[in-house]
């Protein structure tokens, strides 16, 4: 298996882990399909994620994994017009609003630290050839992730995934 399918992979079980594979939803949407959205992505003019912000995250995403599952929402990254992005439904943009959260940064949030994961999984390295659907990531974002490792993934361990039926 050569290293971007490899790293691909990683990105699509590693965002499992935060985001449960979230099969099912009907209304997708993302920062870019608004009728007059200004946003490409939801990566597109975002600051790197902070700590204060991730811990904040981490708390919030169990009760988002539980509530997908129950639900059967649909929340992963996708490829959109050549760019990384994060795809969700109309009711998944309510719930993480009544959480305190704007959407868009709560996917990009959620895609990014996902893309931490798979990098300092992969040993750290940010130059290889990553996954379309992979967004970049900050320095400051790859240690928080190292940094927030163990959070990270019982965060995203709570609720179990959706089995396509």
């Amino acid at each position: 298996m050569n290293c971007s399918v490899r790293k691909g992979l990683a990105l699509a079980v590693l965002c499992a882990a935060l985001s449960a594979p979230l099969w099912g939803g009907s209304e997708a949407c993302a920062a870019g399909t608004g009728p007059k959205s200004n946003v490409v992505t939801v990566y597109d003019r975002q600051a790197p994620v902070t700590e204060k912000e991730l811990l904040a995250f981490l708390d919030v995403l169990p009760r988002f994994r539980a509530w997908a599952h129950e639900n059967r929402e649909e929340a992963h990254p996708v490829l959109r017009n050549g760019k990384a992005d994060f795809l969700y439904s109309e009711q998944a943009a309510i719930w993480v609003k009544s959480q305190g959260w704007e959407p868009v940064r709560f996917f990009c949030v959620m895609g990014r630290m996902a893309a931490a994961m798979v990098i300092v999984e992969e040993g750290n390295d940010m130059r290889g050839t990553r996954p379309p659907d992979m967004p970049g990531v900050s320095q400051k974002e790859l240690d928080l992730a190292r940094r927030h490792m163990g959070a990270m993934l019982k965060a995203g361990g709570h609720a179990p995934p959706i089995r396509a039926e």
